[in-house]
């Protein structure tokens, strides 16, 4: 419930003094009797397993556990304490809360009637107000009003002394209440139950995991997001596939310590399998590509022989005319020609590059090389605006093999094998899953823990309890 409108200045407040939501308070008080009852329940099936009631549980591993079971029973049934005196406490505040509350709004109508009270006072008339000396008596009519008027603001100002008064008992009322709930509480807390080294190792870890895997999920969104905008860059391909196994790992902890969901571990573990698909299609094209450029390098070999010796026997001519006019230029040009044809030949000797095209370096081998290929790939976005969708849904490698099977018939006459269509369908729909098990579930369907997104939808929490329990 928000701050009650008003003038609480007439009562000597800033504004409201006693701001509380009564409907979430009951919540509360059913949510802890919820609670208790559920942690009492579980601790009577233990206390029954750990007495040998075998219709609950039965076997060598029910014989295993039995001490085991009494003893956690036993625990339980405390911590039910515990909330049982959380409820009574919130519950034995209540009536307080809500006779505050009424004492707290009468008191401040109290003080809107006195406040009135004294402005009709002050307008009451007052014939000895700016009297002259030389008039003459008051009469008795004059004086009754004098007296009427002084009786009136002295009852408005008592009126709001008592108002203000009212009001004091009703916070201090309220504040005594509040301590008494408080000391209850604190007093639920001293059952000798207490949590070991253990327990306050696993409570850090399972804390710091679960911060681990927030950060590391939204690292995973963001660089889904600069994917996107900027498509086909390795280096964060690698990223995002550290964070996703940092995300796994991290699940998979909490899954274990019982602080996480087995839900979480399936879909981050999809994450990286995705991942780790697409580093397979990646790495079959560029299978494919190899030997392509193996098997088209005789015929480029060939083509670039006859070029040269065609560029050379020009090169003879020309210098037999070296006397004539722009010749010199004529040779100038085609030694250019012949070097260029030279550059080729050693591209494709020792970078394995024909026509520009070439093995690219791959994501999952960071280094200068891929560092440089990503370079390019900002550039034509950033600088050239060349946003290709190609690269964004990963199926630029089979584009090019395309290409290339078709200019390597053409200019060499070798015809090279290229990617089969599955296997184009197959990166552009892998990249889509992992969008849709990044965004999709990631932020659409699992609640962030952020605020009040807690739960965003049953069936989620359903489903990650049957899973947390059913292993």
């Amino acid at each position: 419930m928000p701050a009650r409108g008003g003038d609480w200045s007439l009562l000597g407040e800033a504004s409201d003094p006693i701001v509380a939501d009564v409907p979430v308070v009951h919540d509360l008080v059913h949510y802890y009797t919820t609670i208790a009852q559920e942690i009492t329940a579980e601790a009577d099936v233990l206390r029954r397993i750990g007495d040998g009631d075998e219709s609950q549980f039965k076997g060598e591993t029910a014989d295993a556990v039995r001490k085991k079971s009494a003893q956690v029973a036993a625990s339980l049934q405390k911590m039910s304490g515990r909330y049982d005196a959380i409820r009574d406490a919130l519950t034995g505040y209540l009536p307080e809360l809500d006779h505050g509350l009424a004492e707290s709004d009468a008191a401040l109508r109290d003080a809107e009637e006195a406040s009135a009270a004294g402005a009709r006072a002050t307008a009451m008339p007052d014939p000895g107000q700016g009297r002259a000396q030389d008039a003459p008596p008051l009469t008795d009519d004059e004086q009754g009003a004098i007296a009427a008027k002084h009786r009136a603001a002295d009852d408005a100002r008592a009126g709001s002394d008592a108002a203000v008064a009212r009001l004091r008992r009703a916070v201090d009322g309220l504040d005594v209440a509040g301590r008494a709930a408080a000391a209850t509480i604190r007093a639920a807390r001293d059952d000798g139950l207490h949590d070991t080294l253990g327990d306050k190792i696993k409570a850090f870890f399972s804390k710091l995991l679960k911060i681990i895997v927030k950060i590391f999920t939204y690292i995973g969104i963001a660089l889904a997001a600069l994917a996107i905008l900027i498509p086909g860059v390795g280096v964060l391909t690698f990223m995002a596939a550290v964070a996703a196994s940092v995300t796994l790992v991290a699940n998979i902890a909490l899954a274990g310590m019982g602080e996480g969901s087995w839900l979480d571990v399936i879909t981050s573990a999809v994450g990286l399998v995705l991942v780790g698909a697409g580093a397979a299609l990646t790495k079959a094209v560029s299978a494919v590509k190899s030997t392509a450029l193996s098997k088209s390098l005789p015929g480029f070999q060939k083509t670039t022989r006859a070029k040269l010796d065609e560029l050379q026997a020009a090169r003879t001519e020309k210098l037999s005319q070296w006397s004539s006019k722009g010749a010199a230029s004529e040779v100038g040009e085609v030694n250019a020609k012949i070097a260029k044809v030279l550059d080729a030949r050693l591209d494709a000797k020792f970078r394995n590059t024909i026509d520009g095209f070439k093995e690219k370096p791959n994501w999952w081998h960071p280094n200068k090389a891929l560092w440089a290929e990503d370079k390019a790939k900002i550039a034509d976005v950033v600088k050239k605006g060349d946003w290709r969708w190609e690269r964004l849904l990963s199926v630029d490698r089979h584009s090019e093999m395309a290409k290339m099977q078709k200019e390597m018939w053409t200019k060499y006459g070798v015809d090279i094998t290229t990617t089969p269509g599955w296997h184009k369908v197959a990166s552009g729909g892998r990249v889509i899953a992992s969008w849709g098990n990044t965004i999709v579930y990631g932020q659409g369907l699992k609640p962030t823990g952020f605020g009040t997104d807690q739960d965003r939808l049953p069936g989620y929490n359903d489903a990650a309890k049957t899973l947390t329990h059913g292993f």
